[in-house]
């Protein structure tokens, strides 16, 4: 059988049944000293008030009788399992109340020294023994005590344990609560990759779009899962700098669905950032399927265009009843001075100025008609990849001898090459538009700026003149709306819905001396079923 605590420290101090023997010899002859080591005891205590302050409470009387039992159970015996677990209570309710252990050490010390001075009356030969019997004695009742601290203190500690533990159990159930409502039960796709692009987390919606469990999803790429072949690189691209620390990022593009989804093609926009934890970052991915959204913006424009159709067409109704009104009689008059003519002398004179007015507004007319058309009609959009640097410059080219006509000076500002998926002779249409209506508001001696650059996934050009601009309310990019004496008043309209047609935005500020249009086109086309 495996022995006993007791047992235990019992050979460690190396107390056996001689030393039981000379304690209960000397328990007689130490009786009547027990009264001097009692105060002896208790006048230490009042030099250190931390001690005191544990016994304050406590009747004197009562104390100094615990103190002689105590004394008197240290040499009676026996020294058992009972005496074992009674000294073991005594460390234990010492801890409990907080009194230190070294107060304990130090109070063993002072009853050793004076059951040393007591035994120090018998002759050597029996002194000797005794003085063993007693340090042993005395270093056992330590030890059981210091077992006692460590017992209380197991049990404080496991206790501690065991509230950690429901509390991290508290704040598992709690986070399992929140993963479910948060990532599956979540309308995003949300992922994670490992730094290779394997696929760690895998959520609900992520296994209905692609219609692959997530216990099959685990370590695939995630690009082959998500992205199409020809965007692969790109994305790769953008990931690795999202690893490598740069702030998050973001991508949309196709993504072909399992065969259960309504539709087998999806636009999904993705955000990367980053987890931290190891040696490497993962990365995450959160998609939003925006096929809707992308519908929604393309009914919208649809509506959009054929209310300015509508506005149009009213005011295009007026436009050409005035011209061919104005035609009708001009050719009337000329009609009457021919018949005239005939009988008299010839005014060949007013009848050609009469001509050349009905040519005129035909003229004009026809220019109507064509940018109508051109604002009206659906055009796809031939998309190419350009680098808009080079289109600005051209554009600008084309421009300078009719700016140097009028005095203006144009100034180009650009930045490195910015590429991007466009129709390049529809986007030189929008700058010859704007640079030209600049040239002109500008007068002699004026400045139009025109600045390239790239903004995060957009590319912006910007046209700035020094022209009057128009008031705050005017709707300039309204079909018929012009501050020219001449031109169709379409020029503006054409412009915004060959940037909207691309996806782009086109702000317009005006205040005296500063006119400004910015320009912004997506690095990739997003509005390809437009005109669908």
């Amino acid at each position: 059988m495996a022995e006993t605590i007791l047992e235990e420290l019992k050979r460690c101090v190396q107390f056996g049944s001689p030393d039981e023997c000379e304690l209960r010899r000397f328990l007689p002859e130490l009786v009547p000293h027990f009264p001097g080591i009692t105060d002896a005891f208790f006048q230490r205590i009042e030099a250190h008030p931390e001690a005191l302050a544990l016994v304050r409470d406590e009747p004197l009387p009562r104390l100094r009788g615990a103190l002689h039992e105590w004394l008197d159970s240290l040499f009676r015996g026996p020294w058992d399992e009972a005496y074992f677990e009674g000294r073991a209570r005594i460390g234990r309710v010492h801890a409990q109340s907080a009194l230190p252990q070294h107060h304990v050490v130090a109070a063993m010390n002072l009853i050793r020294g004076e059951l040393m001075r007591v035994t120090e009356q018998r002759e050597r030969a029996e002194r000797l023994p005794l003085q063993s019997a007693v340090n042993r004695i005395l270093d056992l009742e330590l030890a059981i005590m210091l077992d006692g601290y460590r017992r209380a203190h197991v049990a404080a500690v496991q206790y501690e344990e065991r509230l950690e533990r429901d509390d991290l159990a508290r704040q598992l159930a709690l986070s399992e609560a929140r993963y479910d409502e948060i990532v599956e039960k979540a309308e995003a796709l949300i992922s994670t990759a490992d730094h290779a692009g394997r696929i760690i987390l895998f959520n609900a919606k992520c296994e209905h779009m692609t219609g692959v469990a997530r216990t099959q999803a685990r370590g695939l790429s995630w690009l082959d899962m998500f992205v199409p072949p020809a965007d692969r690189e790109e994305v790769a691209r953008l990931q690795r700098q999202v690893i490598a620390g740069r702030p998050a990022l973001s991508y949309e593009g196709q993504m072909q669905t399992a065969q259960t989804a309504p539709q087998s093609v999806r636009r999904v926009r993705w955000h990367f950032t980053t987890l931290p934890g190891g040696t490497t970052p993962a990365l995450c991915a959160i998609g939003i399927d925006v096929t809707h959204e992308l519908e929604l913006s393309i009914r919208t424009r649809r509506a959009e265009r054929l209310a300015a159709l509508g506005t149009m067409a009213a005011g295009l109704a007026h436009e050409i009843r005035n011209p061919l009104n104005s035609a009708h009689l001009q050719l009337n008059v000329a009609r009457r001075r021919l018949d005239r003519a005939r009988g008299e002398e010839r005014d060949s004179g007013s009848v050609a100025k009469a001509i050349e007015l009905a040519e005129a507004e035909m003229k004009r007319l026809a220019a109507l008609v064509r940018d109508f058309l051109q604002f009206a009609k659906p055009q796809p959009l031939r998309l190419c990849q350009a680098d808009l640097r080079e289109t600005v410059r051209a554009v600008v080219d084309l421009v300078a001898p009719e700016a140097k006509a009028r005095a203006v000076q144009v100034q180009l500002e650009s930045s490195a090459p910015v590429a991007i998926e466009v129709d390049e002779e529809k986007v030189k249409q929008v700058l010859l538009n704007l640079l030209r209506n600049a040239v002109e508001a500008t007068g002699p001696d004026g400045r139009v700026g025109v600045r390239l650059r790239q903004v995060g996934a957009m590319g912006e050009i910007t046209v700035e003149d020094d022209g009057p601009g128009w008031d705050a309310d005017a709707p300039i990019f309204e079909p018929f709306f012009t501050t020219k004496d001449t031109g169709t008043g379409l020029g503006l309209a054409i412009v915004h819905r060959i940037v909207m047609d691309h996806g782009g935005t086109l702000d317009a500020e005006s205040r005296p001396g500063r006119v400004t249009f910015t320009i912004r086109f997506p690095r990739a086309y997003q509005s390809a079923s437009l005109h669908a």
